[in-house]
């Protein structure tokens, strides 16, 4: 892939497609909500031929399923008990833990529902895993999926549409960027609407229905940290770009009065806490080490030997194609892996290969800790963007692509040399040293407090932030005896 396509695909966001007009369709009742809507253009068979389609495809997306039976079992119990409440007890659903340290859950048409790794670690008890289970149900028995599709078709574009839609084209269009599509751009009101009905189906349930409003102010306090950690000003109107459903206040709000509508009294109904502790204790935690790791600042890759430090200030994000490296001031940096062809200079290939049809400016050769790089500079956008490769091994190469806006000036030039500076060869007793971290259940002793409980936290920074989002902490909340939490250790 060409530099210029990876640059679009770093510094670019895409606009969504607005039609030229509304498809004229039929109205039906809705099956979740039994509300009139207009008829969604795919027929249920249609939408589960997509889900299936799809299905292989989210799990090649997303690190395939988390390799647990006892969890997996213990998430499809908790399942069926969701789907036995709603309206539709005997449609099918299919839910798999995704082998992902990213924060989501989605369902697929035709009752595929996911939940990730990375999002079971920030769920604190049984009810609130329900109360995510159950939106995303409620999004698949509404029919959003398939309302959005209709919604978005124009009388000129409707064949084409269409044919991507319920064709061979449909596992493209559900994952998507980034494994979106189906899985993303819900309305304002289907996100309000899939909220209502995973409450309703968690009161059905016998579960505390405001567990679904706790779980949405933990992602909003994610968001938070994330945002701290990244020396970033926190939006929460805005979407975090790891998770298709983004925890608004507003929307915290809303779930809490669809939950007083249930008539259930606050906190009088069964969370299962302890239960859902004991079922993840010892669940993988954030990277797998054959994906490569990040510590703090630092990424490792243990199984292809390298690894660089972020700058302070600046967050490390891995995903399975790129390193993404998010700083203050909206400064970003993009790390990935290329091949070259053996006995090419690496200049050249930085000019002629990586950055074909691109104007560079200031090409220079210089070394990384012993290994042959080449640098330049170029406009992208309002971004000041520079490319560096260097030259692994005779035909593989690793690139950094760094951008910051004019008005950051260059007070982020340094620290941004600096990491690719701190790329390294790291040596067999090194990689060996690479552990993966996993979610410890600890049991709070007397004399405990938030500092000693996050001190035991494998992380070096931002301890007690980390540890009171990971259990649903406010700030100044005390911790008692005999309380059991989650703490993040090798």
């Amino acid at each position: 892939m060409s530099v210029s396509v990876l640059l679009k695909k770093l510094f670019s966001s895409a606009l969504p497609l607005v039609s030229a007009g509304l498809v004229l369709a039929a109205c039906t009742t809705n099956p979740a909500t039994g509300e009139r809507q207009i008829a969604p253009l795919m027929s249920s068979a249609q939408e589960a031929k997509a889900g299936a389609e799809a299905h292989p495809k989210i799990l090649e997306a997303y690190g395939g399923a988390y390799d647990d039976e006892k969890l997996g079992a213990y998430v499809a119990g908790v399942t069926a008990r969701i789907v036995r409440a709603t309206n539709q007890p005997s449609n099918p659903y299919r839910v798999t833990v995704l082998d992902s340290p990213v924060v989501n859950a989605f369902a697929l048409p035709g009752g595929y529902v996911y939940v990730t790794r990375g999002l079971m670690a920030l769920v604190n008890d049984e009810a609130e895993l329900a109360g995510v289970i159950g939106h995303e149900i409620g999004h698949v028995a509404a029919r959003h999926s398939a309302q959005r599709q209709t919604a978005a078709l124009g009388t000129s574009v409707l064949g084409a549409v269409l044919g991507a839609v319920v064709g061979s084209s449909a596992v493209n269009q559900v994952v998507g960027l980034g494994g979106q599509g189906f899985l993303a751009s819900y309305s304002r009101d289907q996100e309000y609407e899939a909220d209502m009905l995973g409450v309703r189906y968690l009161a059905n349930a016998g579960y505390d229905p405001y567990a679904a409003a706790d779980f949405l102010h933990s992602m909003n306090a994610q968001d938070q940290l994330e945002a701290k950690m990244a020396g970033a000003a926190h939006d929460a109107s805005q979407n975090n770009w790891l998770s298709s459903h983004p925890a608004t206040p507003e929307r915290v709000a809303a779930a809490r009065r669809h939950a007083q509508d249930t008539g259930a009294p606050p906190s009088g109904r069964a969370r299962s806490r302890d239960s859902y502790l004991s079922a993840i204790d010892g669940m993988l935690y954030g990277d797998d080490p054959s994906e490569g790791v990040v510590r703090d600042r630092t990424f490792i890759h243990p199984v292809l030997r390298f690894s660089f430090e972020a700058p302070p200030g600046f967050t490390v994000m891995n995903a399975p194609s790129a390193v993404a490296i998010q700083g203050p001031q909206r400064s970003v940096a993009k790390f990935d892996a290329g091949r070259k062809a053996a006995g090419m200079e690496i200049g050249q290939y930085l000019a002629n290969e990586w950055a074909q049809g691109v104007r560079l400016g200031g090409l220079e050769r210089f070394t990384v800790n012993g290994m042959k790089a080449a640098t330049a500079t170029t406009k992208i956008g309002d971004y000041n963007a520079r490319l560096v490769v260097i030259e692994f091994s005779e035909d593989r190469v690793y690139r950094f692509l760094t951008g910051t806006l004019p008005q950051a000036g260059q007070q982020y030039d340094s620290a941004m040399r600096e990491m690719v500076l701190s790329f390294r060869k790291i040596s067999a007793a090194e990689a060996r040293a690479v552990k993966p971290l996993r979610i410890r259940i600890v049991t709070a002793r007397a004399g405990d407090n938030i500092g000693t409980l996050a001190s035991r936290m494998v992380h070096s920074e931002f301890q007690a932030d980390r540890f009171r989002v990971l259990n649903g902490l406010e700030p100044g909340q005390r911790v008692s005896a005999g309380e059991r939490f989650k703490i993040v250790s090798d």
